[in-house]
């Protein structure tokens, strides 16, 4: 991961370069287990240009191939904002889009040094413009000195 939350516990470096035969594996692994619906999720990639979007729609397009049916959930990182990230994003017609706010604003800075708060709820509501159709969610931990107001 490229990052440093303080809820994760995530090594943060220098991550290695893309497996270009994950999406084929991941689509295996799936197939063999017979999944009805999946989760795909990826630690933050600062370090790609898309911060991992294309990444992204190569597995959703390759489980795809071997099954319709599947409901497909991504729950990504927030990309730095980047447009052309969220533009691939949504035209990969996941069936849900997850994007974890995870905390209140006035704790962004010491939960979420790298993310702000607005973008993420900027992301969330750009991917719900350029696909209306894709099911938008997102979460939020509590315990982290978060005010009852707050939430």
């Amino acid at each position: 991961c490229t990052r440093a939350c303080a809820f994760c516990n995530v090594t943060t470096g220098i991550p290695d370069k893309l497996d270009i035969h994950e999406p084929e594996r991941l689509a295996a692994a799936i197939s063999v287990l017979n999944l009805k619906h999946i989760v795909i999720t990826s630690v933050d990639r600062d370090d790609l240009p898309d911060g991992g979007a294309e990444h992204f729609v190569k597995c959703i397009d390759e489980i795809r191939k071997r099954d319709s049916n599947i409901t497909i959930e991504i729950l990504t990182p927030d990309f730095l904002n980047k447009p052309h990230a969220i533009n691939i994003i949504a035209s990969s017609l996941p069936d849900v889009y997850n994007h974890n706010i995870e905390t209140v604003p006035r704790l962004y800075a010491k939960v979420r040094p790298r993310a702000r708060y607005f973008h993420s709820l900027h992301l969330l509501k750009m991917i719900k413009e350029k696909n209306p159709t894709i099911f938008t969610k997102s979460g939020l931990m509590v315990g982290l000195g978060e005010l009852k107001e707050e939430v």
